[in-house]
């Protein structure tokens, strides 16, 4: 039997074959511990009932392994020449276990993807580059994956997870906790991804919240909403205006972020009161619930 493909040593062959330069502005780096792949595919929890996406599946290291639990993924690759060395590598599987797109994840409606293929569940190496706009631009779109089971960086990581007041709480924080929820499940080296990058990563299980509770939570600000998606990038430029400047107070970053605020800073006073917070608060300071509130007071 041949050596995985995310062996160093099968990796490593395959990259000379096929000539492969890995492009540090893609956020490539290729999974070259099995024992973490065969982890990664365990802590996901896989059925044979399961329809796998894999975004970022270069020359298949943990689609092999998912392969062996999973009747069915659909791989997303952007580069052309890893795709090339994936569809030789996989040529009797393809069409049937295995469906490969050779696109740009960020540009993809995961909405009609999700709908098209009834994927339910993400099991992914996200690209370095891309992971972090990536996680929220699915969760707003694809409302039928409700689990990802995902490698990202791990500062993208403490992000997710952060408190109130913590280094790492942001405006990004606020905004994925708004949509999910998230575990993090265990920590993997840099060292078993081959080129070694510059961070280690973490492996996170995200649970989506449940999208009707979110609507309910921002409907009636806005008058007739015509999606829940509108509804919810309407939130999002709104936490990005209180985030604006951190080292201000939210009120004046408010104000400095957009003429509309100007007149409303008593309100917001107010408001900042009924939560018990001053005006000298700044937004790091603020949990979820407390942008939620602000958010539907002070936009009508």
């Amino acid at each position: 039997m041949s050596a995985y493909i995310s062996s160093p040593i099968r990796t490593d062959s395959i990259i000379r074959k096929y000539k492969i330069g890995l492009k540090k502005g893609l956020g490539q780096n290729f999974l070259v511990d099995t024992n973490i792949a065969k982890k990664i595919a365990s802590k996901a929890n896989i059925s044979s009932e399961d329809i796998i996406l894999e975004i970022g599946s270069g020359i298949g290291s943990l689609t092999e392994v998912l392969l062996s639990l999973s009747n069915k993924i659909i791989c997303i690759e952007i580069d052309r020449l890893i795709a090339k060395a994936f569809k030789d590598i996989f040529t009797e599987r393809l069409g049937e276990e295995i469906e490969l797109i050779e696109g740009d994840a960020l540009k993809l409606d995961y909405c009609k993807l999700s709908e098209e293929y009834k994927i339910n569940k993400i099991v992914s190496n996200l690209p370095y580059k891309i992971a972090a706009p990536l996680l929220i631009k699915i969760l707003i779109e694809a409302a039928g994956i409700d689990r990802l089971f995902v490698t990202i960086q791990k500062d993208i990581a403490d992000r997710v997870i952060a408190s109130p007041g913590d280094k790492n709480y942001s405006s990004y924080t606020v905004k994925s906790n708004f949509l999910a929820s998230y575990n993090v499940c265990f920590q993997v080296s840099r060292n078993c991804f081959r080129p070694k990058p510059f961070v280690d990563s973490t492996f996170v299980e995200i649970i989506r919240k449940d999208s009707s509770v979110l609507l309910k939570e921002l409907i009636g600000i806005q008058g007739e909403i015509e999606n829940e998606n509108k509804a919810v990038i309407n939130f999002f430029k709104f936490i990005d205006d209180c985030f604006s400047n951190r080292r201000k107070k939210i009120i004046n970053s408010l104000a400095g972020s957009s003429k509309k605020y100007l007149d409303k800073k008593v309100l917001i006073i107010k408001l900042l009161n009924e939560i018990n917070k001053d005006e000298n608060v700044r937004a790091e300071e603020l949990k979820l619930e407390d942008f939620i509130f602000l958010y539907k007071n002070i936009i009508n």
